[in-house]
């Protein structure tokens, strides 16, 4: 009998215990906003050997790109890729910065900030710099502080966010623009980036140096 009592007693503690584990926050409370935290991949990891080609409306000018370098972690969030830029002779390295403070878990549904893309620009004896360039989860109207040494009060912002975009003869799904008041690495200067999901950067507008670039043609 004493047996058969401390088995019983043994599971109900063991079921109790189990309903109070801490659950993820339940995709219905973020509503449309909840997504996989691993989907900021689907802006810029891509395999190596994908290649983009942009041309400046002004001047016709090309640039053509390559993913030079690519490792990911298929459990989480987390990448690191390198392209390289033969009209600028420059390379850009994208990485994720991780917010845990945020309550983020490092795989599964998200609906809030959870990551940062950062973004450096550099060739053998001259480092641009690095800085942010990308908010995940990207909701229209969010900013964040960006500072640099020449704009102390810089910021990043989810200028729009478009389900799906068509320009230049192309259809593009989910895509986000993000403007930044002054970016260092693109002769500090305001800028425009818009990346397109599964596509990447489709299109840079450099605001002072009244220069547009469009993908006009890409292998990925």
């Amino acid at each position: 009998m004493t047996s058969k009592f401390a088995t019983i007693s043994l599971l109900f503690f063991l079921v109790l215990a189990l309903g109070c584990k801490k659950k993820e926050e339940p995709c219905t409370t973020c509503g449309e906003n909840c997504e996989d935290i691993q989907n900021v991949k689907h802006f810029f990891y891509f395999k190596v050997g994908s290649w983009w080609v942009y041309e400046e409306e002004n001047s016709g000018l090309r640039d053509s790109v390559y993913m030079t370098s690519a490792a990911e972690n298929p459990n989480n969030y987390d990448f690191d890729v390198e392209v390289y830029s033969t009209h600028q002779d420059y390379t850009y390295r994208y990485w994720p910065e991780y917010f845990p403070t945020n309550g983020c878990p490092e795989h599964g549904t998200i609906c809030r900030k959870c990551v940062n893309v950062n973004r450096s620009k550099y060739k053998p004896g001259d480092f641009v710099g690095e800085a942010s360039c990308f908010i995940f989860v990207p909701l229209e109207g969010w900013n964040e502080g960006n500072p640099n040494v020449f704009f102390e009060n810089n910021r990043i912002h989810v200028d729009s966010v478009e389900d799906s975009l068509s320009t230049k003869g192309f259809t593009f799904g989910r895509t986000v623009v993000i403007f930044e008041d002054n970016t260092l690495m693109e002769g500090r200067q305001p800028t425009y980036h818009t990346f397109s999901e599964n596509i990447g950067l489709i299109k840079k507008e450099l605001v002072d140096s009244n220069q547009v670039w469009n993908l006009v043609n890409y292998y990925i």
